[in-house]
């Protein structure tokens, strides 16, 4: 009688673990719903739209309010300059008109072409925002200095090809200038979209420096010049310079620069990503060293190579 007792205490135990775990299960499931709902119409884009959800976990959003794109922990991000230069510095979004002519369609094409298409979907799924937001412009506000007549701030509009904010990504080109785009049109907006892309993987820490990429040199107070970085294998600012802010500069330098940029001779006091695998500025071998473990880590673990993004020539 007693065992009998015993196992029916120990059954009754397990199923309310079970039960616990099913309801922990549960609430992690909806930790992980984000509050936006695809497909946002019944145009034939949003089947596509749709699909890259499913595959991948992000969301193309064509309708947002100012609070998903501009809104961060720490405030929001859109600019106040006025006219005058008044102001803090941001970015500012246009939405599409989908009421007339079909921009989203074309624009898709564009991002599949320029930003998606270079990567794995091992990659994609990983590295992702949350939320792409599919805009009319993408604008960078900042105040800049004129002396006529007198000293004073003005307000400077800069279209730009994309923009990262916190869990999102916008991104150009939802406008008549995407049936106009020629091949420097294409190979500037690869390149800055990547770029941005790269950088807000970073951003959310989401890419670390290897073992063997943070073996290769010694970060040191004794390294006081440009130089001297280089031939230690930094190609990071030598004041404050990491493992982690060289890793992200190595993957910055394959995406926005091709191989005959970066093999370039240029003195080794000019600080820039160009020729930064010549001899000239690599003394010690240690930057292509480092270069090849950076772009061997993404083609084995990704099966993407970062270098074909700053190779890419417009066709």
């Amino acid at each position: 009688m007693y065992k009998n007792i015993k196992l029916l205490i120990v059954i009754a135990a397990g199923l309310l673990l079970f039960q616990a775990c099913k309801k922990e299960a549960a609430l992690v499931a909806e930790a992980r719903n984000y509050g936006y709902t695809v497909p946002q119409g019944n145009h034939t884009y949003d089947k596509t739209i749709t699909d890259f959800y499913n595959n991948y976990g992000s969301y193309l959003l064509y309708k947002f309010t100012d609070k998903d794109t501009y809104w961060t922990p720490t405030g929001w991000k859109n600019a106040t300059i006025d006219a005058t230069g008044t102001g803090s510095a941001g970015y500012l979004v246009s939405r599409i008109d989908t009421t007339s002519t079909d921009y989203i369609t074309p624009q898709l094409r564009v991002l599949n072409k320029l930003w998606f298409g270079f990567y794995s979907d091992k990659f994609l799924k990983q590295f992702l925002p949350v939320k792409i937001m599919l805009c009319s412009s993408v604008d960078s506000i900042y105040p800049t200095y004129s002396f006529t007549p007198t000293y004073h701030a003005v307000k400077t509009d800069a279209v730009v090809a994309a923009w990262f904010n916190y869990d999102n990504l916008s991104v150009n080109y939802g406008n008549a200038n995407v049936f106009t785009m020629v091949q420097k049109d294409s190979i500037a907006f690869a390149k800055k979209v990547n770029l941005i892309f790269m950088q807000s993987i970073f951003t959310r820490n989401l890419s670390s420096p290897t073992v063997d990429f943070a073996a290769v040199t010694t970060y040191s107070s004794t390294i006081t010049t440009v130089a001297a970085a280089y031939a230690a294998g930094i190609i990071t600012p030598y004041s404050g310079a990491t493992s982690q802010l060289d890793w992200a500069q190595y993957v910055q330098a394959m995406v926005t620069c091709t191989e005959t940029t970066l093999n370039k001779s240029q003195a080794n006091t000019i600080q820039s990503f160009t020729g930064i695998l010549n001899a000239a500025k690599d003394t010690n071998g240690k930057i292509r060293q480092r270069y090849n473990i950076v772009r061997n880590y993404f083609i084995n673990n990704y099966g993407v190579d970062l270098q074909a993004i700053g190779n890419y020539a417009g066709r």
